[in-house]
């Protein structure tokens, strides 16, 4: 009787054992999650306004597939086509995706900072935006033409977000940005002077124009500053959660959009006093040191108004049209060499010519200058200030070189006198 009792006290035991199991919830997945990374900038020309990407995390998925990085922002470096398609405007990017880990070792090695925020989105709004992210990276899907300020990597990713956020992130973008698209990036590349003033000069009127704070998320981090102040519904933040992959040991970016004037400006001066005091000067060397200095100005402004042309009327470049440069970097100053050589001859057979060319570059300059007074002004300020002065060098002393001493003629002019200038 005894074994009996025991026998069924162990069944009613594991009975009940086996009860609690099957009443026991299973334990549930982890669900998808979407978050935005931002890449703070580079060193390279391309990487100096930073980068944007989606990162679909998914705990269903095999190891390898659980973090994924959506990347607007591919192209090919290698093309032998890459320099004349970003020059005609028709370059192509397109979505590519690859894991967290191999993409945060790409960052690390660059020294770029990598930030993570994670998004609050109801589970239909991830799974749809994951499905559209897979479909969009097929091939025939994944390309567009790239567009410096209206239609790149951060721009693709706000309107992306916005759309699966329901129209949110434009909502809250609507008011004035502080800067324009070329205060931007001034400030953004005020480290590097030859790319700032490469892309200053090459830039028309279109970037001086206002622009909103739907405009600027042209710029990763201006994406990830507007996403912190998107609320939801119940007027919580959209940004679940905010951290750092990888911070980058580099200066913090300059917040302010610096003229740069100043330092142009005194380097133009320097090369315009260089000029005319080798034009004022007498002998061979003078003579031969002038002609060179005409002849290499003459073919840099000719070749950067060429191709500051080209920009214009050639190219799908809209930010480039209308380009008030091409007056400080005229086409005809291509024919100074060949007459600055003349100029070095004791007896210059060109001399009106020489005289014409030069006083139509210094004219062309000096409209420059006023149309930045102007009502149609565009911001030149620190292409006037190199340009400018040396133009003045160049021709007071082609002026002084060719028997017409500018100074001399000026103060004689203010004297009244009408003494004629000598020829030598």
């Amino acid at each position: 009787m005894r074994w009996l009792q025991l026998a069924l006290f162990v069944l009613c035991l594991l009975g009940a054992a086996g009860s609690a199991r099957a009443q026991a919830p299973a334990p549930t997945l982890l669900a998808p999650k979407i978050s935005v990374i931002t890449f703070g900038p580079g060193d390279e020309t391309f990487s100096k306004f930073g980068h944007d990407a989606i990162l679909l995390s998914d705990p269903r998925q095999p190891p390898q597939r659980r973090e994924l990085v959506f990347n607007y922002g591919t192209f090919r470096f290698d093309s032998p086509w890459l320099i004349l398609d970003f020059l005609k405007g028709k370059l192509s990017y397109w979505l590519s995706v690859s894991s967290l880990q191999q993409t945060l070792g790409v960052y690390r090695r660059a020294n770029r900072s990598v930030s993570v925020q994670e998004l609050d989105l109801p589970p239909d709004a991830v799974r749809a935006l994951g499905a559209f992210l897979y479909e969009n990276v097929k091939p025939e899907n994944a390309y567009y033409r790239y567009d410096y300020y209206r239609d790149n990597c951060a721009t693709r990713i706000r309107d992306v977000v916005d759309r699966f956020l329901g129209g949110r992130l434009a909502a809250a973008s609507r008011g004035p940005a502080a800067l324009t698209y070329r205060q931007h990036t001034r400030r953004l590349t005020v480290e590097a002077p030859v790319l700032f003033f490469a892309l200053d000069l090459a830039m028309g009127p279109l970037i001086d124009q206002p622009v909103t704070e739907w405009e600027e998320m042209f710029l990763p981090a201006r994406v990830a500053a507007q996403l912190d102040r998107v609320t939801d519904d119940r007027g919580a933040p959209v940004v679940k959660a905010r951290y750092s992959l990888f911070e980058a040991n580099r200066s913090p970016e300059s917040a302010t959009a610096p003229g740069y004037r100043w330092g142009w400006l005194a380097l133009g001066v320097s090369f315009g006093v260089v000029l005319y005091a080798l034009g004022r000067a007498n002998g061979r060397v003078a003579r031969v040191g002038q002609a060179l200095g005409v002849a290499l100005f003459g073919v840099l402004a000719g070749l950067l108004g060429s191709a500051l042309l080209v920009l214009w009327l050639l190219t799908d470049h809209d930010v480039t049209y209308w380009n008030q440069n091409v007056l400080l970097c005229p086409i005809w100053a291509l024919a100074l060499p060949v007459l600055a050589f003349d100029l070095a001859r004791q007896v210059p057979r060109w001399l009106r010519l020489m005289m014409s060319v030069v006083a139509a570059s210094v004219g062309s300059a000096l409209l420059a200058l006023l149309l930045l007074l102007s009502p149609l002004r565009q911001s030149t300020g620190p292409a006037v200030s190199f340009f400018l002065p040396i133009w003045l060098g160049v021709g007071l002393g082609v002026w002084e070189r060719l028997g017409r001493p500018a100074l001399a003629v000026l103060a004689r002019r203010m004297q009244g006198s009408a003494e004629p200038p000598h020829v030598v």
